[in-house]
């Protein structure tokens, strides 16, 4: 499921690829590969939120309608 949300995230920043596409190449990667892009945009995604919540909760609105928005 980490796979899928990260594959997502990317999908969803890199616009001219479909996520068909994104995780096709996704998956050509080796097991460690995919382990260390999905570590690395969750791990962002982590940074990001707790950036974020230092703004109280109009910050985290943000960054959820933010999630929402890259995700469409």
């Amino acid at each position: 499921m980490c796979r899928t949300c990260a594959i997502m995230v990317i999908a969803g920043v890199w616009r001219r690829r479909s996520f068909s596409e994104v995780e096709a190449r996704f998956l050509s990667l080796s097991r460690a590969g995919q382990a260390a892009i999905t570590s690395a945009v969750l791990g962002f995604l982590f940074l990001l939120s707790l950036f974020a919540a230092q703004f109280g909760w109009p910050g985290v609105l943000a960054f959820w309608l933010a999630v929402v928005v890259i995700a469409r």
